[in-house]
């Protein structure tokens, strides 16, 4: 598959090994998924738009303070003093440089005073300076209202953003498939190049790709393309010993087992006709059982619905 953002998730290291922090941030700088790199310390050095809008930055040249900061209860045990909240924002660093990495989940507080539940995910990162963190949070703080009004009709509710319907979209399309991974990517308008929009959560806490390049070539593309090429779902239950259209994947990508992916037209209810382009591919894999028909059917009636809203709502 390669990518995701669909977050795709954390660089190799030897595609990142003693660059300087203002080279990382434009590596992470077009991503889609909210990441920020800081010291040891905690201290923020840099981050993208995405990361920046999360929190409610109005300049990205005027947050350098320590990532505590934003931390409002560290858990619902934990009595929510500074020192608290230092000692846990230190212990989960020491824990991503012992352990290569960890995530978990935090209450932040952006500029506002809204507090957002959110998933982090910390990583280790080489720089010409030193050692750094990489760190990349989600909102999971999708009410039941919302996800009712994702789930049931085309809703109309103005507080819904795309990435918390995609995001949810996501995450129900593995559970309704039984898999363990999934991923969205969106189609440009010539169907030249794919933009690998974001990954499952659990995808995400076992790749390390989240900073390569969101955006591919579809001539390029492996086996993930092949939906988008054939303009049809392409269905690999034996990822391992498939050669047909396979081109591997990078270091640091997780492992694949089993693979489906589907396109999504423009107008779904028109179906694979000639001028009906392909706006999006949504992908799952690694189902302990092989993949049926059903699981297609289930996938494209829940990513069909989604690109409805997504038309209606923000007018595309």
């Amino acid at each position: 598959m390669g990518n995701s953002g669909i977050g795709q998730t954390f660089l190799p290291p030897e595609n990142i090994d003693l660059c300087t922090v203002k080279k990382y941030s434009k590596i992470i700088a077009d991503n889609s998924e909210a990441i920020c790199i800081m010291n040891q310390k905690s201290e923020i050095l840099d981050c993208n738009l995405s990361f920046a809008n999360y929190l409610g930055f109005n300049d990205l040249d005027t947050f350098k303070i320590a990532v505590f900061n934003f931390v409002n209860i560290c858990s619902d045990e934990q009595e929510n003093t500074q020192k608290s909240i230092e000692d846990e924002v230190r212990r989960k660093i020491g824990e991503c440089i012992g352990g290569g990495g960890c995530d978990f989940r935090w209450k932040l507080r952006n500029f506002d005073n809204v507090i957002i539940k959110s998933h982090v995910w910390f990583k280790p990162v080489r720089l010409k300076s030193g050692l750094m963190i990489q760190g990349l949070v989600r909102n999971i703080d999708i009410s039941n209202t919302k996800v009712k009004s994702i789930n049931k009709s085309l809703t109309t509710d103005t507080s819904l953003t795309s990435r918390e319907i995609a995001d949810w979209c996501i995450e129900e399309g593995v559970r309704i498939t039984h898999s363990t991974i999934g991923y969205l990517a969106f189609v440009s308008k010539d169907q030249s190049k794919i933009n690998l929009y974001g990954w499952s959560n659990s995808a995400m806490q076992n790749c390390s790709m989240i900073n390569r390049p969101i955006i591919y070539d579809t001539v390029k593309t492996g086996l993930w393309g092949e939906a988008l090429r054939q303009r049809k779902a392409v269905v690999t239950n034996d990822y391992v010993n498939a050669t047909k259209y396979k081109k591997g994947h990078p270091k640091g990508h997780v492992k694949i087992i089993r693979h489906m992916n589907i396109p999504v037209f423009y107008n779904p209810d028109k179906g694979n006709v000639k001028k009906n382009r392909v706006v999006l591919i949504a992908g799952v894999g690694n189902k302990p059982k092989p993949y049926t028909k059903k699981d297609i059917v289930a996938l494209e009636k829940l990513m069909n619905r989604m690109w409805k809203i997504f038309k209606q709502k923000f007018k595309i």
